[in-house]
């Protein structure tokens, strides 16, 4: 169908004139499209869009709006995905403590005990030596107080002569008694104390002549037949012994003491019934 170009009257096809306005109609005012010419529309069409969405591709890959960031993995392991290092040398609780070549704290702090001196140490066990010895010549004095007790035995006698012979036994037995324990205070004597005994050594050397001396006043007496001093000395010259031996003990200790020794042997009686308690 075609159109008037005047006054836009649609037309017959064929019509010469317009039948609105009567002009001549001009058959090429309204060309009806060719189908090569749509066709071509068409495919630029197309080809526009596919431009444009190649473009936009192009610019969102370009962003990142249709693709993750490719993130390069580590070589080496996460932290949770990693193992713990291994350790050659022991762990912290297994490890032994470092070896200290020199003293410890403690041991440079506290004063170290001291070594007691030699020459004290050796005079002691001399000490011990003649100690041992008097206790047992002190345990073995039942022959001397036989002969004492029978001294004093013979002041009730009635006959002179009988009574001078066993007088005369006595000495003799006791003489020889009285030597053994001078013999051993001399002993004593042959090794001089250090200083630091001059106190130990005068107090047991009192006790020890004390012993020597008592005896000979009982032999004194016996051979002068005084009877009345052997009875007067019951239950008192033991008295006299006794004491010196306690002090003799009581400064060992305190030598002991004080130069940090052990005390391993005790100066004293060691019999209930003693040479002078008859």
């Amino acid at each position: 169908m075609a159109q008037c170009v005047q006054c836009g009257q649609i037309l017959p096809d064929g019509a010469r004139f317009c039948s609105g306005c009567g002009r001549p109609v001009v058959q090429s005012s309204l060309p009806q499209p060719a189908s090569g010419n749509a066709r071509m529309k068409w495919l630029g069409l197309v080809l526009g869009v596919l431009a444009l969405a190649l473009l936009a591709f192009v610019v969102g890959t370009q962003a990142g709006w249709f693709t993750q960031a490719r993130v390069k993995k580590p070589e080496a392991p996460s932290v949770l995905e990693a193992e713990a290092p291994k350790v050659e040398g022991p762990s912290v609780l297994q490890a032994q403590p470092p070896k200290v070549e020199g003293p410890s704290m403690l041991e440079t702090q506290a004063p170290k005990p001291q070594q007691p001196p030699q020459h004290i140490l050796d005079w002691l066990e001399h000490l011990k030596r003649i100690e041992m010895r008097r206790q047992a010549m002190e345990r073995n004095f039942n022959p001397a107080l036989q002969m004492l007790k029978d001294a004093i035995t013979l002041k009730y006698e009635m006959e002179e002569e009988g009574q001078q012979q066993k007088m005369q036994n006595l000495e003799k037995g006791y003489q020889t008694y009285r030597q053994d324990w001078a013999g051993l205070l001399r002993d004593f004597q042959s090794v001089p104390p250090p200083p630091e005994c001059r106190v130990l050594a005068d107090t047991y050397f009192v006790a020890l002549s004390n012993y020597v001396n008592l005896m000979t006043q009982i032999e004194q007496a016996m051979e002068t037949q005084d009877l009345n001093t052997l009875m007067n000395m019951r239950g008192t010259a033991q008295a006299q012994v006794d004491q010196k031996l306690i002090e003799s003990d009581v400064e060992l200790a305190r030598v002991c003491q004080q130069y940090g020794i052990r005390k391993d042997f005790r100066i004293g009686t060691s019999v209930p019934e003693t040479l002078f308690a008859f």
